[in-house]
């Protein structure tokens, strides 16, 4: 019986410990379950911000590094871009993937009067605009080399973000030939104009149309004919007039294609119907990049000469983003991903869309290029260097 009231007052002692042990173990739960919501919002917001992940990626590639140096031999008819972290250059006698610590990663002798180049999934592709020679290689090798018959030239030469070549030539007997090569560099549609003269043509980004772009003439006007092909169709798909519009560059956007010329440009699906446009309202149209996602950058200056002008980001709708004057020269600009680049004689101002400022370098050591990067860095461009800016 002592033995029983003694347990029943070990147990009336040891309750209230219990019941703190509970309380304790309530607030503790609590307390990481406050901290795991607080920490989710934390992820949410810097997910919805892209800042912060290039800013993670960005450490994540080139470290706390600063300016890291491509070398290249000095040329003014060189044409950059870039393939991963390589910086690719086409100059007159060669094609060449340099690293940045300005070695050769590959490189390929091939003649280019007039070179221009394109990249797009794991190729580049140079060519002589109106010679003979064409070249597509990957990062290590070779993988395509076209030459015409003498007396005919290509037009263009684009890559779609997966590696499908689209190329535009003159040929016998015609006003020009389109071809679509896929990744493997097999042919898989031809299309000869014998009535059209060809100035453009691209495949789309899912590999299963190509837009053509042709020169056409209405009412006595000149205009831009666009003609979509289904790749395992010979009949169009697709067709319409870009009327007072001689486009000079075409670019697929994510929800539209975009053809812009000296006086305006063009939204269409494709497919015949026009979805928007924006024209420059009298302005002269100096410079473009059509690399942004979901924006276009335009600088348009009041007179053919001079440095007054203004800054413009348009949307696929060719609505307005954002606006501003610039009063100094710019030499260049390159869109890539939210972001925008713009490079003046010393400096080198980097933008969102909506013309933010979000990275500025002062010093730009007589750069006259400048590519922008999706992740927010930027490679500036000189004569025979290059160096990649962190903001």
């Amino acid at each position: 019986m002592d033995e029983f009231r003694e347990q029943e007052e070990r147990e009336e002692e040891e309750a209230p410990k219990r019941r703190w042990g509970r309380a304790f173990l309530r607030r503790l739960w609590g307390l990481l379950l406050t901290a795991a919501v607080v920490l989710g919002v934390v992820a949410v917001v810097l997910l919805q911000n892209s800042t912060y992940l290039d800013r993670a990626r960005r450490w994540l590639a080139y470290g706390d590094g600063g300016e890291e140096g491509y070398a290249f031999a000095s040329d003014p008819t060189n044409c950059f871009n870039q393939l991963g972290e390589l910086l690719v250059v086409a100059s007159q006698n060669s094609l060449q993937f340099l690293e940045q610590d300005g070695t050769a990663f590959f490189s390929h002798q091939v003649q280019l009067s007039q070179p221009a180049l394109d990249v797009g999934g794991d190729f580049a592709v140079a060519y002589d605009i109106g010679g003979r020679n064409l070249v597509v290689t990957s990062k290590e090798a070779v993988v395509l080399e076209l030459t015409l018959e003498d007396g005919y030239g290509w037009i263009s030469a684009r890559l779609n973000e997966k590696g499908w070549l689209t190329v535009v030539s003159e040929k016998s007997g015609y006003k020009g030939t389109v071809t679509v090569y896929n990744d493997q560099q097999q042919p898989v549609f031809t299309y000869n104009s014998s009535s059209r003269f060809l100035m453009d043509a691209q495949t789309s980004a899912d590999c299963r149309t190509v837009l053509v772009e042709a020169l056409g003439q209405e009412g006595g006007s000149f205009c831009t004919q666009q003609i979509t092909y289904e790749l395992d169709k010979t009949e169009p798909s697709g067709e319409m007039l870009l009327m007072d519009h001689l486009s000079m560059d075409l670019q697929q956007m994510e929800s539209a294609w975009v053809s812009i010329s000296d006086n305006d440009i063009a939204f269409t699906d494709g497919m015949g119907t026009q979805m928007g446009e924006y024209a420059y309202g009298g302005l002269y149209l100096r410079q473009y990049s059509l690399g942004g996602s979901g924006f276009i950058a335009l600088l348009l200056n009041r007179y053919q000469a001079g440095s007054i002008g203004t800054l413009v980001t348009v949307d696929e709708a060719g609505e307005v983003i954002a606006s501003m004057d610039v009063t100094q020269e710019v030499l260049d600009v390159s869109a890539a991903g939210n972001y925008l680049a713009v490079l003046m004689s010393n400096s080198l101002v980097i933008y969102d869309r909506e013309l933010k400022e979000y990275g500025r370098l002062e010093d730009t050591d007589y750069a006259n290029r400048v590519l922008m990067e999706t992740d927010g860095s930027a490679l500036v461009i000189g004569g025979s260097r290059a160096f990649r800016y962190l903001p």
